[in-house]
């Protein structure tokens, strides 16, 4: 069923705080929008939010920022409309434990910088910033999504301290933790813990304080016997010694940072990186792939300046102001979110290629033998699972650092066999992943390898 005229929500990419993250699809150009969709009526402190994230995201317009084409409210519900990047997010290409090349490395990062100096030239501070949302397009370029905590830090050329403790505590500064603390610093640790999970494959701590032992550890220099610091080369911890330094006013700028050996060094693909991991990555990569708050208003800030419009992406001007001005029914779009348990196998093949996340498969069982097996799964590891929707599961746990991991399995009937599709829906990407793996390496002999 429409959505709108000619888009139909085909699924769900993800969850967040307020609401829920949608796949539209136009059913004539098969062009795609990520569709922010927020419940007001459930969450109503979310209304004065939602508003700052749009005054904020309508103002940027970079190659390294995830495009905002627009918003609307109908009902109970606030809608926001995005770029949407089909290689899914950042944490997908880490392999964990291992984490990827150090070029694949040096490239993600040289773009996030890119977008973090971007948003910091027009006053902006994430706050944000971590794999899960870091967003990969077809050409696999990194775009910075979810401006949800993101607050003005300059305006009228005047600079304030912020206040508000806000982020995902591995990735928060130290300073944060403490307040105030200065917008640029905070945004540019965060970057350099990303950096850490890229090249490592886990974190290296729970939070940045004196109660933590592992950053006590690396406060006082005191680490190079333990993980994931023993995982790296001597020119890579001499950067992050700057980029991590616990003090704002010794550590590294965005400037500074591309002009270490590091960021200047050529790579090849693969050095300084253990051969035997990498094939194994890659080849677990192979087997899961399928082919195919009190602060500024932001808005008030931004509304002298003209909304950035959709750059060369694959939404058509005309049919992108068609989609925002058209009406919404509401019990259409209820309808219409649950198309990928009712729709035909040829339709769920293309979904699977327009969705590119490897952390799903294909088995030689008939869809009943998979969900059997699945809930067999999940009992043997413990988890507590319940399902919503039929062959839907939604999947909670603990992850190793006892915080709450949430996520979904689709199971789905295809051409070739059954297909399995697992999203993250709140927690650590890395986590996830790493049980992600888990799960899959008990379906390995049912696996079909193509």
């Amino acid at each position: 069923m429409d959505f709108v005229k000619d888009w139909v929500i085909t699924q769900t990419l993800g969850e967040g705080a307020y609401g829920e993250v949608k796949l539209v699809m136009n059913k004539h150009t098969n062009e795609y929008v990520a569709m922010k969709m927020i419940n007001i009526q459930e969450h109503p402190d979310a209304s004065k939010e939602v508003k700052k994230e749009v005054g904020i995201h309508k103002c940027l317009r970079h190659p390294h920022v995830i495009q905002f084409y627009g918003s609307r409210s109908h009902g109970k519900h606030e809608y926001i409309f995005l770029e949407y990047a089909a290689h899914g997010e950042l944490f997908d290409k880490i392999e964990p434990d291992v984490g990827m090349s150090q070029s694949e490395a040096r490239k993600y990062m040289s773009q996030l910088l890119s977008g973090i100096d971007y948003l910091h030239s027009r006053g902006i501070a994430h706050r944000d910033i971590k794999p899960e949302n870091l967003l990969l397009d077809l050409n696999d370029n990194l775009k910075i999504s979810d401006f949800g905590l993101a607050t003005m830090f300059r305006a009228g050329g005047k600079e304030r301290a912020l206040q508000n403790r806000c982020g995902t505590l591995p990735y928060v500064a130290p300073e944060v933790l403490l307040r105030p603390y200065a917008a640029q610093p905070a945004d540019i640790w965060s970057c350099g813990i990303v950096l850490v999970a890229m090249l490592s494959g886990e974190l290296p701590w729970d939070q940045a304080s004196d109660d933590c032992a592992d950053f006590k550890h690396w406060k006082c220099g005191s680490y190079t016997q333990l993980a994931p610091w023993t995982k790296l080369d001597n020119l890579t911890l001499s950067l992050l010694r700057k980029v991590l330094a616990p003090l704002p006013s010794a550590r590294y700028t965005s400037a500074e940072i591309q002009n270490t050996r590091w960021f200047k060094q050529e790579f090849k693909k693969g050095d300084q990186k253990k051969i035997e991991q990498l094939a194994k990555a890659m080849k677990r990569a192979e087997r899961a792939m399928e082919e195919d708050e009190d602060e500024t208003d932001a808005k008030e800030t931004c509304s002298s300046q003209v909304a950035a419009a959709p750059a060369s992406s694959h939404i058509c001007d005309e049919a992108m102001r068609a989609f925002l001005s058209q009406p919404t029914s509401l019990d259409d779009m209820l309808v219409s979110s649950q198309l990928l348990n009712t729709q035909s196998s040829s339709a769920q093949n293309v979904m699977q290629k327009v969705v590119r996340r490897m952390t799903r498969f294909n088995v030689n069982l008939t869809i009943t033998e998979a969900v059997d097996e699945l809930e067999a799964t999940l009992s043997h590891l413990n988890l507590e699972w319940k399902t919503n929707f039929p062959n839907v599961f939604t999947i909670t746990t603990t992850d190793r650092r006892k915080n709450v991991l949430v996520f979904k399995a689709n199971v789905m009937e295809v051409d070739e066999g059954t297909f399995l599709d697992f999203r993250l829906s709140k927690g650590c990407g890395l986590e996830f992943k790493r049980l992600f793996v888990t799960i899959r390496m008990m379906f390995k002999e049912m696996i079909i390898k193509n």
